[in-house]
């Protein structure tokens, strides 16, 4: 099998490729493993190394060294080729797609665990935009992810206070949306503060909005929240953020007049009014007319490192 690690040198706040690229080296002469290392230059190498990669038709393992961007990028050329596998080495701000297994941060990143480790089938969503690995969503999550950059440009603007900076923006603008979601063929329109479609449990940086998804049950896991005023705003994203407006399963019923969820195989979700909105797709955002989402059950071959 071919090893091929695929570094992002801008992920993380470090120089990604010249602190991982010797500890590479180092591990596949301590395992006697041929590898070939791969640093980006812009956005899109990633994904065009794994789909020249794909194409060849032999075994590889891919390792996807950067945040969850360059994961996407990376499940772009692998999903639907079971001879790729792909590995995850997190150098991001947020990680969230790591957080889905039962490992370590520090497993993920010991390169020589990543090497002797196992693969195994995993869903994915594939979506009108491409695959996604853990979720996609749309309004008020995805509008504050949106507008962090723009708060990061201002001196002494770090990646904390420019996301409760775009918090704040969001929340003093206008709340909510009427929006448009066909789940498995059935039509439901009403005004929300946002919809997550959940292959996984987590995203923006450890938002636990689907504690209870799974990623080989082959389906996934709606979670709408209803508009609501700004006085309950808080207290609903604490809850949501933790997980915890989940327990045994269900919406707590505290919240039940707010959250809902319901688990399906493919999922549209759309402006009622024909606009666009903001659509997240594993940290990636952008305005678009709506979101379409299907589950892929067993797509991708992912691998999780190896325990000492």
């Amino acid at each position: 099998m071919e090893h091929i690690f695929i570094i992002n040198p801008v992920a993380g706040r470090t120089n990604a490729a010249g602190e991982l690229e010797p500890r590479i080296r180092q591990a596949c002469r301590e395992l006697d493993v041929s590898a070939r290392v791969e640093v980006t230059q812009a956005a899109g190498d990633a994904a065009a190394t794994a789909r020249e990669m794909a194409a060849r038709g032999r075994p590889v393992r891919l390792y996807a060294c950067g945040g969850d961007g360059t994961l996407n990028e990376v499940l772009q050329g692998a999903a639907s080729h079971p001879w790729v596998e792909v590995a995850c080495l997190p150098l991001g701000s947020g990680n969230d797609f790591v957080r889905n297994f039962p490992r370590t941060m520090d497993q993920f990143l010991d390169v020589k665990a990543q090497i002797r480790g196992r693969a195994r089938a995993m869903d994915v969503i594939r979506t009108d935009r491409g695959y996604c690995a853990a979720i996609c969503s749309a309004g008020l999550d995805a509008q504050v992810a949106y507008g962090i950059p723009k708060f990061r440009r201002l001196p002494l603007c770090g990646g904390t206070m420019a996301y409760k900076l775009s918090i704040l923006q969001q929340v003093m603008g206008p709340l909510g949306r009427r929006l448009v979601l066909e789940i498995d063929g059935k039509r439901i329109e009403q005004e929300c503060l946002m919809a997550a479609v959940c292959n996984g449990s987590t995203y923006g940086g450890g938002f636990y909005a689907a504690p209870q998804a799974s990623l080989t049950d082959g389906l996934l896991d709606v979670v709408v929240v209803r508009r609501i005023g700004r006085l309950r705003i808080a207290r609903v994203l604490g809850l949501y953020k933790e997980g915890k407006h989940v327990r045994n399963g269900q919406i707590i019923p505290e919240l039940r007049d707010v959250i809902w969820t319901v688990r399906a195989r493919r999922v549209a979700i759309h402006p009622a009014d024909g606009g666009n909105i903001v659509v997240n797709r594993d940290g990636e955002c952008v305005p678009l007319p709506g979101l379409e989402a299907q589950v892929v059950p067993g797509a991708v071959r992912f691998v999780l490192p190896a325990e000492t």
